[in-house]
């Protein structure tokens, strides 16, 4: 059985990926036009998650803690196996556990915790980010193996740093076109939430799609 994701946002985007002036250029505001703009905020930072929830993915640079009871078990040829099997079914741990939020930018540190709440950090030398997957992998290095965790929940936690960069020139042109017309046809149907109609009537759904990855 898969384990549940379990995420912690640690350190937020330190801006959006679409600005104001975007936003209102697309509905024709004028910039001194100021009465809407706590409204028209208000809708950008609504499509701005919608996104992030849909593709799945981190646009500005963010950091998240993941937290795991277990690694993940390393493929077998059991795996492709149909029906029931008897016996114990003996499996080592996997060597890479993909992380959430593409793009990957860096792993922050790992931790294991005993039964008494003790962390142990496990040296970055052990592991490297693949930052070149998507989504990006904590690998172990060559004779090392994933240090097991002492605590029956929670036991492991992964910090690491995701997004396309620090600034909205690093997001993809589609993501950002998306937000956009989101937030737009957010605040021209006012009252409306943040449905799956709304994003795919604002015609964001199609831009968002090839950026869509699945979900861990």
């Amino acid at each position: 059985m898969r384990e549940p994701l379990r995420l912690t946002l640690t350190t937020e985007p330190a801006e959006l990926p679409v600005g104001l002036n975007e936003i209102k250029a697309q509905l024709r505001l004028d910039d001194d036009q100021i009465l809407e703009d706590a409204l028209v905020m208000g809708h950008l930072r609504a499509a701005v998650g919608a996104c992030e929830r849909v593709t799945g993915r981190a646009l500005i640079t963010q950091t998240w803690t993941l937290f795991r009871d277990r690694w993940p078990l390393a493929p077998g040829d059991d795996d492709l196996r149909e029906g029931v099997h008897e016996g114990v079914e003996h499996r080592g741990v996997a060597r890479a556990l993909e992380l959430p939020k593409p793009r990957l930018q860096s792993v922050v540190h790992v931790k294991t915790f005993d039964e008494d709440d003790a962390e142990t950090v496990w040296p970055t030398a052990n592991y490297f980010a693949d930052t070149a997957s998507e989504p990006g992998r904590l690998v172990a290095r060559t004779g090392q193996t994933f240090p097991a965790p002492g605590r029956a929940a929670n036991g492991i936690e992964v910090r690491f740093v995701a997004g396309y960069g620090s600034g909205f020139a690093d997001v993809p042109q589609p993501l950002r076109q998306g937000i956009v017309q989101l937030a737009a046809f957010l605040f021209e149907n006012r009252g409306d939430a943040v449905s799956e109609a709304a994003i795919l009537d604002s015609g964001a759904a199609g831009l968002w799609q090839p950026y869509t990855v699945a979900r861990l």
